[in-house]
């Protein structure tokens, strides 16, 4: 089942309604539901890790690899106003 941008609109704002009531933020229980998910995901991700890091070690790979670290820079800063 799809859900449509107008049903997640609703959502939002019913909870963020209910969270203000009980002096929460929005952002501050949306990370707390990741978090949650995540850990409830343990076990799949611990898997998922070891099953990698085994592929690894049966191609001969067993070097660590280098990650090239990046720096983005924006260019500008969207301003918005309401």
């Amino acid at each position: 089942m799809t859900v449509s941008q107008k049903d997640v609109k609703k959502s939002k704002d019913l909870v963020e309604k209910l969270l203000k009531v009980n002096d929460q933020k929005y952002n501050d229980w949306l990370h707390q539901q990741h978090q949650q998910f995540i850990e409830e995901n343990q076990d799949l991700i611990l898997q998922a890790l070891s099953a990698f890091t085994s592929q690894e070690e049966e191609d001969g790979k067993n070097e660590p690899k280098v990650i090239e670290h990046v720096s983005v820079r924006p260019t500008s800063i969207p301003v918005t106003q309401n």
